[in-house]
């Protein structure tokens, strides 16, 4: 074999580059002739296959090559990873590819192309943006649609750091985006916040001869309104303007949307102003922006005249908003406009908020205008804002303390019948008033009225009924409050079980010796019987006189300070146990008459007479 032979047969080879049946005549020759093959022989046999797109015929001449000991070079190993991508084959390309990085070998300018595109089709993106920086590196161009394909992956994934840099890369090597490409990458930067970057990006492209759409205006403009940066937005305006564009609503209301988000109050009136001058209005959004910032700039009345102004457009009112706005005026003080508005705006269907409306009701009571406060309270009971007894609290009280308690008793029932259960507290104030003006068949009926409705009073309320029964001598209804009581699972003590013994008449109180004189028994003992009206008829004591009694009475359990032990244990013994003060004699009262001989009064009203020393 000499050299000769081997240039002869490479001549031919050469000639026959393209078809691959002449030139496996020619390398069958060689091998017939004991001509070995050299490395190019090989690589143009290979190539011709990989042209061929015979991918299983290259694969085999690989094989003769390792077999000859010829290690195929670096170009060599790309064609054949190349090609087998195109055929298809992808998984068995990225095999190959990723050695060839492995060892360290990176595409050369006339592979590149192709392992971009492989790298494209298959997905692996971050491989793919490795080539094109190589590429850029040696001024080399991708295609128009890699670029495409790669700044299409930045959009998707909000990337806006492989965008700034592949849109470098791209201007680099005298390449640029689409304008509507570029439009949506500056408008994607804008909305992610990073307006600067966005700007940035914006002038170069521009200054790269790259034309941008006039929508990129209101990317920015609408990127500033969020960031709050009015004066930004009003640049952004201008621009629009400039460029030919003539503002919208939408972008007016972008301005005032960042007037509102800054916080300016006088700003966002000014621009809301100048819509309603030029015929536009605010949006919906921009008016409750600007009750919040009037709120917050404590223009109560600007925040209110918004309200007016979404009623005349027909926008829905969010309750909290109204509610916002009545409750700021009830601050201030503002009760009549408070209410006026309250009406106003519940009568165009916004729902009432029950704190505003418990407030309102508050207030009216503070003012003590009371009827008007029973009034609001009836329709906000019909409409279910307000349904809990305890929204009637401050109104009974009220009433009792303005000496209208016959109009507190006849709200408290009216309660009843609605269904509206009294805090307790509530119906036991109510009911000891009723007891202590002697109304006892009312209170007996406003008891049987709330037991009927679940609501139960205190114990010291059934205990004052039940004695106000027993010192009338009423052992009836006595009993039926003392049943009442215990069903409500209060349990009863000695006090109540005296009451039930005084109503019946069976308590036998005792005086000191004395004369042996009318409802005298022998021995000096005064017999008092429960029922005034067997002795002598005697008028009921008023609940006042009986009231002042009780806050000038010495305690019970405290003798006269000139009574002898003896006189002190009579007279222990001559009150009722259990009983309240009031319910209970004077003890100076009982002492002066003992001592004088003279007639006196139990509490209750009986008359007795004791004789004198």
């Amino acid at each position: 074999m000499t050299s000769e032979q081997q240039d002869k047969y490479l001549d031919a080879m050469r000639r026959f580059t393209g078809d691959l049946r002449m030139m496996r005549q020619v390398f069958a020759s060689m091998q017939q002739r004991d001509v070995a093959p050299g490395e190019e022989h090989y690589r143009l046999l290979l190539k011709t296959h990989l042209d061929a797109r015979d991918l299983a015929g290259a694969r085999e001449i690989l094989a003769q090559m390792q077999a000859a000991g010829i290690d195929a070079a670096g170009a060599t190993r790309w064609d054949v990873a190349i090609a087998t991508g195109r055929a298809g084959r992808t998984d068995d390309a990225l095999k190959m590819l990723d050695e060839l990085h492995q060892e360290g070998l990176e595409p050369d300018a006339g592979h590149a192309p192709s392992v971009l595109q492989i790298y494209l089709s298959a997905g692996r993106l971050p491989a793919a943006r490795a080539v094109v920086r190589q590429m850029t590196q040696r001024g080399q161009a991708a295609a128009e649609a890699d670029y495409e394909r790669l700044l299409r992956d930045c959009l998707d994934r909000r990337a806006i750091k492989d965008t700034r840099t592949l849109v470098d890369q791209m201007l680099q090597v005298g390449r640029a985006p689409s304008p509507r490409l570029a439009t949506e990458l500056v408008a994607m930067i804008a909305r992610a916040g990073h307006t600067d970057r966005a700007i940035e990006l914006l002038e170069r492209l521009r200054s790269s001869g790259v034309e941008l759409r006039g929508d990129v205006h209101d990317e920015l403009l609408l990127a500033h309104a969020k960031a709050g940066d009015a004066e930004a937005a009003d640049r952004a305006l201008r621009a629009m303007e400039d460029s030919g564009t003539r503002p919208s609503s939408f972008h007016r209301n972008a301005v005032l949307r960042a007037r509102i988000a800054a916080g300016d109050a006088d700003g966002a009136w000014d621009v809301a102003l100048g819509l309603a001058a030029d015929g536009r209005i605010p949006s919906g959004e921009n008016l409750e922006g600007l009750i919040d910032v009037s709120l917050a700039a404590n223009r109560v009345a600007a925040a209110s005249g918004v309200l007016d102004w979404m009623m005349i457009l027909g926008v829905p009112i969010p309750p909290q908003k109204a509610s916002d706005i009545i409750t700021r005026h009830l601050q201030a003080g503002e009760l009549d406009t408070a209410i006026g508005l309250f009406e106003l705006v519940t009568a165009r269907g916004v729902p009432a908020d029950r704190r505003t409306a418990r407030d309102l009701v508050e207030r009216l009571v503070r003012a003590k205008r009371l009827d008007e406060a029973r009034d609001l309270l009836e329709r906000l009971r019909a409409s279910g804002t307000l349904t809990h007894g305890r929204h009637y609290g401050s109104l009974l009280n009220a009433l009792v303390a303005a000496k209208r308690g016959e109009e507190a008793i006849a709200l408290l029932q009216h309660m009843l019948a609605k269904k509206v259960a009294p805090a307790a507290a509530d119906a036991s104030k109510l009911l000891g008033n009723l007891v202590r003006a002697g109304d006892l068949a009312q209170a007996d009926e406003l008891l049987a009225a709330l037991g009927d409705a679940g609501v139960q009073v205190d114990e010291p309320t059934y205990r004052e009924l039940m004695w106000a029964h027993a010192r009338k001598g009423q052992a009836e209804p006595a009993r039926e409050v003392y049943a009442r009581m215990v069903a409500a699972g209060i349990t009863p003590d000695d006090r109540h079980q005296k009451a039930l013994e005084w109503a019946s008449g069976e308590t036998r109180r005792r005086l000191p010796d004395g004369s042996a004189d009318e409802g005298t028994a022998p021995g000096g003992e005064v017999l008092v019987v429960a029922n005034p009206a067997d002795q002598r008829e005697q008028p009921e004591p008023a609940p006042h006189a009986v009231a002042a009694a009780e806050q000038s009475q010495a305690p019970a359990d405290t003798p006269p300070a000139d009574t002898t032990p003896a006189e002190q244990s009579q007279a222990s013994a001559d009150t009722p146990p259990g009983t309240t003060p009031a319910e209970q004699p004077q003890a100076a009262g009982a002492s002066s008459d003992r001592d004088e001989g003279t007639s006196g009064s139990t509490a209750d009203g009986e008359q007795v007479r004791t004789g004198g020393e």
